[in-house]
């Protein structure tokens, strides 16, 4: 039953990209791989711009670190089967931007998608607004809104103190050269 419901799930995330990008000048056929819900024995990456977002003395992110914006999934890299050096290629090229706090990348957190997976989270691999975009979904709804903080704020803690997720450290932050 649960294979059948995660194959419906993934059709319709489908056709949702199709339709969406049918609206847009982008296609399907731009981005063949754009449309894929990832599974247990993926990995994704969250770059980390904020010192205050890691703990150097224990080598753990921090629960900041994985806090989506309201209303909005958590931008993630799909990274699976990428050398260390074109994740950091991919971060420079794609997530460094001209704002303040988000001009050097001081580390990134490795998440399996099992450890999503197994909080009722879910990792699409969109390819938007770059190749390898992954959106993390499934964030507490609720009405309540301090009632959404608190499970926003206790699963952010979960996945800060997961083993399986590992914060790598570059041996200097990540810039755009000058």
């Amino acid at each position: 039953m649960r294979s059948r419901l995660r194959s419906f799930l993934r059709w319709v995330t489908l056709l949702q990209r199709l339709f969406r990008s049918m609206s847009t000048d982008e296609s399907c056929e731009t981005h063949p791989e754009a449309i894929l819900e990832l599974e247990n024995g993926e990995l994704v990456s969250r770059f980390i711009y904020s010192k205050s977002h890691m703990s150097t003395e224990h080598h753990r992110p921090k629960p900041d670190a994985f806090n989506p914006l309201p209303d909005k999934p958590l931008s993630v890299v799909h990274t699976t089967g990428l050398p260390d050096r074109d994740v950091w290629e991919i971060g420079r090229l794609h997530a460094l931007v001209d704002k303040p706090g988000r001009d050097k990348i001081r580390g990134r957190a490795d998440m399996p998608v099992k450890a999503l997976i197994k909080r009722n989270l879910r990792a699409i691999r969109d390819d938007n607004p770059f190749a390898r975009h992954t959106s993390v979904i499934g964030w507490p709804r609720s009405s309540d809104p301090d009632q959404r903080k608190q499970q926003l704020k206790d699963l952010c803690l979960a996945l800060s103190q997961d083993p399986e997720i590992k914060l790598i450290i570059p041996e200097n932050p990540v810039t755009n050269p000058a």
